[in-house]
């Protein structure tokens, strides 16, 4: 009878695990802005719409990327992103239209 026992109890503790795998979650669309003249559409993934969009046109007015984040201009022959900043998981980038 414990023996029993020890293996319900221990089935539970397994199942009761929490998985490693989690969902991937397409950056948010924060909206168009134009900035110089030209438009771009501002994409944010885990920070809000607000601060990407500051970040963004601060960015594209004078080159001044947020502490801690790393900027990438794209070559503009291969496709329209502009540029793309993150910081590991936090990540913002603008789209010329």
């Amino acid at each position: 009878m414990t023996r029993l026992l020890l293996i319900a109890a221990t089935l539970v503790a397994a199942l009761c695990l929490p998985t490693a795998a989690t969902a991937v979650v397409p950056p948010k669309n924060c909206g168009t802005m134009t900035v110089k003249g030209k438009r771009y559409q501002v994409k944010a993934d885990q920070i809000s719409c607000s601060t990407g969009r500051d970040h963004t046109k601060r960015y594209l007015e004078r080159r001044r990327k947020p502490r801690g984040y790393t900027c990438k201009d794209v070559s503009k022959a291969r496709n329209s992103l502009t540029f793309r900043c993150n910081n590991g998981r936090k990540t913002f980038f603008a789209i010329r239209r």
